[in-house]
């Protein structure tokens, strides 16, 4: 998995070398530049981190954002898995919206 921050790596070349080497590039939100919201490189696994927004960090995501992440969690990763990592832990939003997204897609916590 690659976490870039950089515009470069958004690039159809840089997209071409993840690929070759089977890393997947992760879908962030907020997306830190043009193409960052949407998972990029190899498609065996699909990976999205979201930090929170509008706050970074502190934001909860609303039941709409995990319908949505939901179908596109489910869409992008029949090839391979799918990883999802709420990072918007400084209001403890995180652990709920994990438990709200394992909900919508059907698992239940062990």
């Amino acid at each position: 998995m690659c976490e870039p921050r950089h515009d470069t790596w958004f690039s159809s070349r840089a997209n071409a070398l993840l690929v070759r080497f089977n890393v997947a590039r992760v879908a962030a939100d907020p997306p830190t530049t043009p193409g960052a919201d949407a998972p990029g490189g190899w498609t065996g696994l699909v990976y999205y981190r979201l930090h929170g927004a509008p706050r970074k960090y502190w934001s909860k995501y609303d039941v709409h954002d995990l319908d949505v992440l939901e179908h596109a969690l489910r869409s992008l990763s029949r090839a391979g898995d799918a990883w999802c990592v709420f990072d918007n832990t400084a209001s403890g939003a995180a652990l709920e919206n994990a438990l709200e997204l394992s909900q919508v897609v059907g698992i239940v916590p062990s």
